[in-house]
């Protein structure tokens, strides 16, 4: 009787232990007790779906957000670091298989959060504001987690997926209702003043700033949980993959390098903002807004 109670415990702590793994492999990164506080760098989307992408080669490649941002990030992170802010890389997925891009997130240290998604997943809550709901909110989560002064969400535009000849296109960075504006309009100011239409071409058209917080909006729900916490937020969309001038200009090494420390630049300048108003957090959570999800 006894060797039989012995047996159905140890049974069950392997079945509570394969639960944990199957856990685990879902969503490695646990939220708990805040991190120590550093800027948040987000490469968009996963492995699997890898976000926007040029519609044919340009220069030899095929563009896309995954890939670009894993080359990349690592400039933004340096001349943040350089300045003297600690600032760390995370992306929503698993870490790569590709070995190449493997080896690129080892070197810039990213932050791989398990939860990766596409086209196709369900939208999921926020772990620190349960009525924020969107795919991807997981970095968002994190941007909190770290107590991040600035979260920076790197990601590039498309309008569709057949090449777009027009000479400017409408660049955008999104920013949250109540932190983001000052951190938006630093990094766009940068963008402009070193690549926009100097390098970059856009045809003379300059960088417009969007707020975003209505519940399933593109990028609401990781603005709203990074507003919730008083923690300005941005989101690149300043360059189009499907315009053969933007992506042609971004297909050399050198030209990418530059549009990182660009956004770089722009964090910094903000951090040095000495003026910066005292950040706005929300108080009452159990009172709904624009940005709480309805479910219908």
């Amino acid at each position: 009787m006894a060797r039989n109670k012995t047996s159905c415990l140890l049974l069950l702590s392997v079945a509570c232990l394969g639960m944990l793994l199957a856990s685990c492999s879902q969503q490695r990164f646990m939220f708990g007790r805040k991190g120590s506080p550093a800027v948040v760098l987000d490469i968009g989307h996963c492995e699997q779906a890898k976000g926007a992408y040029t519609p044919g080669r340009t220069k030899g490649r095929v563009l896309n957000e995954y890939d670009f941002w894993h080359e990349n990030a690592v400039h933004t992170r340096r001349v943040v670091e350089e300045a003297g802010y600690p600032c760390v890389i995370c992306n929503r997925g698993d870490e790569p298989e590709d070995e190449q891009l493997r080896a690129l997130g080892e070197q810039a240290g990213v932050e791989y959060l398990g939860r990766p998604d596409d086209a196709a997943s369900p939208r999921y809550r926020s772990y620190y504001s349960r009525d924020r709901v969107a795919a991807g909110i997981i970095s968002a989560d994190y941007a909190v987690y770290r107590q991040a002064p600035a979260a920076v969400f790197l990601h590039h535009n498309s309008t569709g997926r057949r090449w777009n000849k027009r000479r400017s296109m409408p660049s955008l960075l999104i920013t949250n209702r109540y932190n983001g504006t000052p951190l938006a309009e630093s990094i766009a100011c940068e963008l402009e003043r070193r690549v926009l239409n100097h390098g970059l071409p856009n045809g003379g058209r300059r960088c417009t700033i969007q707020v975003r917080c209505k519940d399933a909006s593109r990028a609401a729900g990781w603005m709203n949980v990074c507003d919730d916490a008083g923690i300005p937020a941005a989101v690149i969309e300043t360059a189009f993959l499907n315009n053969r001038r933007h992506a042609a200009w971004l297909a050399d090494k050198e030209n990418a390098r530059r549009y990182a420390e660009s956004i770089g630049h722009g964090i910094v300048a903000y951090l040095r903002w000495q003026e910066k108003p005292a950040p706005h957090i929300r108080t009452n959570h159990d009172v709904p807004d624009e940005g709480t999800y309805q479910p219908e």
